[in-house]
């Protein structure tokens, strides 16, 4: 029955995630001489000696990549506080999962963690729930009405028997020693002169307790009974401080793209070399050595864009010296494209083009290569002539020949842009004024002899006369160019282009914003040749709603052999029938991107999760019954096969996830349900459905390590029920892979149960 269950387990749709772990929220020291760090792709460690080693990440060790802070507590188990639902607990080879079931308050962000107290102690835990105490065996939500109710816990600290917590409402303590009690409102102290001024990080120092944020920087000396300011308006230009420390160095604090270091009277730059146009994240002292995270800026408030880091700079005499972090710097990706050797390049939201190289890894393409810019790459797309194209919003088309190595030493990147901006660019980026609808190009595609790429007006409501629309293009970027573009009042029925597909080798269909449907234009077969170009349904005009599409908010398309083409809307698949559209299968909500992988089924990307349409079935994986973990869908979302293992990539919130599969999940072509889903333990029965009645079924369910739980049988499928017991003893939360047998078939399926 085991070697059963991992036959089916690999026959299954298989998630890997790529993601960036170069954000670094917080450190946890090791038990030798390195540090444990979370970042918002995952947990790993680093030292001096050996640079980054062990990495847990999503989808195979963790629930969510984001984590924000990591805790290796006095029995060596690893406590890792999540972005999602969880709280995590590594003991040994063993992973635990605690969400609200098991006394984590909330349903979100789980956001520091400190072990605390006297004789054996407890993990506090602060998330945006409230506070919980706790261990391995589940944890209690602490509060005290009157005294200590907060909305959020930003962080925690611990310096002798005392708890600090940097909250919402400001700062608080509390005596964690057995003689006090947290529920007793007469335990607490507040800091009244902390509250409103958005401080949601707090350090204990050998004497002192520190707490920052974008008002400053406060401390609590020893014996006094308030917090003073010690980084305000009056002392430096910019007072958000994200971190403040004790070290060998003495007192630093980490702000605006500069380390401050107090010497006794004043506080001053402490070395030089950092980039002043960036923020750090954490600042942590390593073998007397001082590091800091960073990353680039995203707001006043926010302080960083936690999609994106820059990894560590390490202070080396005076001067700090970058330490790159290995794999994606940006989590956030648009389109990409995959090549036949195994590169594949990703557009990203805040840098630049990420390529991955087999045997190798990944590196970027931005602004330092000849890149005039690294934010919002949308798009990237092969040339069938040679190198690839990519976009960078506001900042026109770039054509990038990387010599088919990782080494960026040989590159070539040329830029072509419309004559606006251009003295945006950086002082590396070659540019060429030409004539393309504009500079804000957001998808690329080829066509056997050449290119497209589809525009967007940068502002329709104040600038409705910028040109816009698609264009097509071919010829030698180092030498002579062909542009054709077509805009509006030139056939094309809206000047805000949101996706285009080529079909065949003289088609192309575009989707338009805003709920103005799609159209097709059929050309001669030369992108750049615009002579023979005819409109469909018309000249200037659009398929819409009145054409049979269930939505006019069309966002791509998919040409699928033997099936036609389809159309993914806001309110589900279109087929082409010709001279219009009709509803395909039974998917209502949208459909941001789609693609065939090498066996002919279709993926589809919704906000529910992931489609998987297959000889007329149709399954959607999320996360209660796959590894894929949706995330917040944006403006744009892509797809494609990847050309070597046959499976299909999809951009994210969360990074770049590819799906595969070798082959179906059950034998007969039809599944299995159970619900509810989630089961709630104890709360009535959980149910099945789809195989055949008429025959005694046995369901098997394993533990996602692979160990048999337990078997619940039935004489027949409606009449088998669970209440939430294996073997005698309440199945404790989590996910369980189960195997069906009825007839002689297996089928395999998932169970989530919460208690």
């Amino acid at each position: 029955m085991y070697i059963l269950f991992y036959v089916l387990l690999a026959l299954a749709p298989q998630w890997e995630l790529d993601t960036s772990i170069s954000y670094v929220y917080d450190v946890s020291s090791d038990e030798d001489n390195g540090i444990w760090c979370a970042s918002s792709g995952g947990v790993f460690h680093y030292s001096k000696d050996t640079g980054i080693g062990t990495v847990y990440s999503c989808p195979e060790d963790i629930p969510t990549p984001d984590c924000r802070d990591i805790l290796l507590d006095s029995h060596s188990r690893l406590w890792i506080a999540t972005e999602g639902k969880y709280l995590v607990m590594k003991d040994g080879d063993v992973w635990a999962n605690y969400s609200s079931f098991e006394g984590i308050p909330g349903q979100g962000r789980v956001n520091s963690l400190v072990e605390a107290g006297e004789g054996e102690k407890n993990i506090w835990v602060g998330c945006n729930g409230g506070l919980a105490r706790g261990n391995s065996i589940g944890f209690v939500p602490i509060s005290a009405p009157g005294a200590f109710n907060p909305g959020e816990v930003y962080s925690l600290a611990s310096r002798g028997d005392t708890l600090w917590l940097s909250t919402d409402r400001g700062i608080y303590s509390l005596p964690v020693d057995t003689l006090h009690n947290p529920f007793n409102p007469d335990s607490w102290t507040h800091f009244p002169e902390t509250q409103s001024l958005h401080l949601n990080r707090v350090r204990a120092g050998g004497s002192s307790i520190y707490a920052c944020g974008v008002s400053g920087a406060m401390e609590l000396s020893l014996g006094g009974d308030s917090f003073q300011f010690i980084i305000d308006y009056s002392l430096v230009p910019d007072s958000a401080i994200v971190d403040v420390r004790e070290t060998t160095h003495g007192l630093l604090a980490a702000g605006h793209g500069v380390i401050y270091q107090h010497d006794g009277s004043r506080w001053t730059a402490l070395g030089s070399g950092l980039p002043s146009i960036r923020w750090p994240t954490v600042l942590f002292e390593l073998e007397g050595d001082i590091f800091s995270g960073f990353t680039n800026v995203e707001s006043v408030i926010d302080l960083t864009n936690t999609q994106t880091g820059l990894g560590f700079y390490h202070l080396s005499g005076n001067s700090w010296e970058h330490i790159s972090i290995p794999g994606m710097q940006c989590k956030k990706t648009h389109q990409m494209a995959s090549c036949e050797d195994g590169r594949v390049y990703v557009g990203t939201y805040a840098r630049g083009v990420q390529a991955y190289y087999p045997g190798y890894g990944w590196r970027s393409f931005v602004e330092e290569d000849g890149m005039p810019n690294s934010s919002q790459t949308f798009s990237v797309a092969t040339d069938p002539s040679g190198g690839f194209w990519a976009s960078s919003y506001h900042h026109g088309l770039s054509w990038i020949r990387d010599n088919d190595t990782a080494e960026s030493q040989g590159d070539t990147i040329l830029t072509f842009m419309k004559d606006t901006l251009v003295w945006h660019s950086p002082w590396a980026t070659v540019i060429h004024e030409e004539l393309i609808p504009n500079n804000q190009p957001l998808m690329i595609t080829s066509q056997n002899n050449g290119m497209w790429a589809a525009f967007r007006q940068y502002d329709p409501a104040g600038q409705p006369d910028e040109q816009s629309g698609i264009l097509g293009f071919n010829g030698d970027p180092m030498g002579t160019m062909n542009w054709a573009p077509r805009l509006g009042n030139e056939g094309i029925a809206s000047m805000n282009v949101r996706s285009i597909l080529p079909v065949s080798s003289d088609s192309l269909w575009i989707a338009f914003e805003t709920g103005a449907g799609c159209q097709l234009l059929v050309h001669s077969g030369n992108p750049s040749d615009p002579s023979q170009d005819s409109w469909y349904p018309g000249y200037g005009s659009a398929y819409t709603t009145a054409h049979g599409l269930p939505s006019g908010e069309v966002f791509c398309f998919l040409d699928v052999p033997g099936t036609g083409l389809l159309a993914g809307t806001a309110e589900g698949l279109a087929l082409w029938t010709g001279s219009g559209f009709a509803p395909f299968q039974t998917i209502t909500g949208q459909v941001k991107t789609m693609s065939l992988d090498s066996r002919g089924r279709v993926w589809c990307l919704s906000e529910s999760g992931i489609y998987r349409i297959a000889d007329g079935e149709m399954d959607v994986f999320t996360d209660l019954n796959s590894d894929y973990v949706p995330s917040d869908l944006y403006s744009w979302e892509y797809s494609i096969r990847d050309a070597v293992n046959g499976g299909v990539f999809f951009s994210s919130m969360e990074g770049l996830w590819f799906v595969t599969q070798s082959g179906g999940t059950d034998p007969s072509g039809s599944g299995v349900s159970f619900y509810p889903q989630p089961f709630v333990s104890g709360e009535g029965q959980l149910r099945l459905c789809g195989p055949d009645d008429s025959a005694p079924v046995t369901v098997e369910f394993f533990r996602l390590d692979g160990s048999h739980a337990g078997t619940v049988e039935a004489q027949s499928v409606s009449g088998w029920t669970w209440d939430g017991s294996l073997e005698g003893e309440v199945a404790a939360s989590g996910v369980y892979m189960v195997l069906v047998s009825v007839n002689g078939i297996v089928y395999q399926a998932r169970v989530s149960v919460v208690r």
